[in-house]
């Protein structure tokens, strides 16, 4: 019996429980504030999200930051999307350009796989082995993993091209890593129990990181 993970065995309802930034990681619970060292982290992480999501993983983080971030200088309703880089096979990672009130340059926010971002901010080997070890870790805890990532364009960037061509042309830093949960849904591991005991053996589909698919499998 072959199963999906995200909706099936879980509610495909995500909730943001991790944030890692600066070295440092934060337990987020669903009333305490958010410190600020990890306000950029959410912020960019929205620049690279819809602005009406529909996507799960997106409205987690909408969610979080209309909670802790409303009335801040972190939120922009107001800036103008002027530019999108979409995810593909060869990098999956997005980007947004935007443009701010009143700036002479652009914002970009990228958000994808963790070894999709730190192949665009071109980390250091120690520092990417080091980002690439705490998202394994989170991944083991059973959350998605996204990588965040910001950039600048200044206006001579884009003379001839007015945007680069891929998001590889764009200098890229690293902001930080979003560790969201999907919860278990209630009677799967029943359902699972029943399958074994019929003699069926179930087998999991995903095309989540497979250290996240195991923890739930577990």
């Amino acid at each position: 019996l072959c199963v999906d993970k995200t909706g099936t065995l879980t509610e495909n309802r995500m909730v943001i429980r991790k944030l890692y930034s600066g070295g440092q990681m934060l337990q987020v619970d669903s009333h305490s504030p958010l410190p600020e060292p990890w306000h950029e982290l959410v912020e960019f992480g929205i620049l690279a999200s819809e602005r009406a999501p529909f996507d799960p993983m997106e409205r987690a983080l909408h969610e979080l930051g209309k909670r802790t971030l409303g009335g801040s200088e972190h939120l922009h309703e107001d800036w103008e999307l002027v530019h999108e880089y979409s995810l593909s096979p060869e990098l999956l990672a997005m980007s947004h350009v935007w443009q701010g009130n009143g700036q002479p340059h652009h914002l970009v926010a990228a958000k994808g796989a963790p070894e999709a971002i730190i192949d665009l901010c071109h980390l250091p080997e120690a520092e990417a082995r080091a980002i690439e070890q705490v998202s394994a870790e989170m991944a083991d805890q059973g959350l998605r993993v996204l990588g965040v990532a910001r950039a600048k364009l200044e206006p001579g960037q884009k003379a001839e091209q007015r945007w680069p061509a891929q998001q590889h042309d764009i200098e890229f830093y690293f902001v930080g890593l979003l560790g969201l949960q999907d919860p278990l849904r209630p009677g799967a591991a029943e359902a699972i129990a029943q399958s074994h005991a019929a003699g069926i053996r179930v087998v999991m589909i995903t095309g989540d990181h497979a250290r996240t698919a195991q923890a739930i499998a577990r």
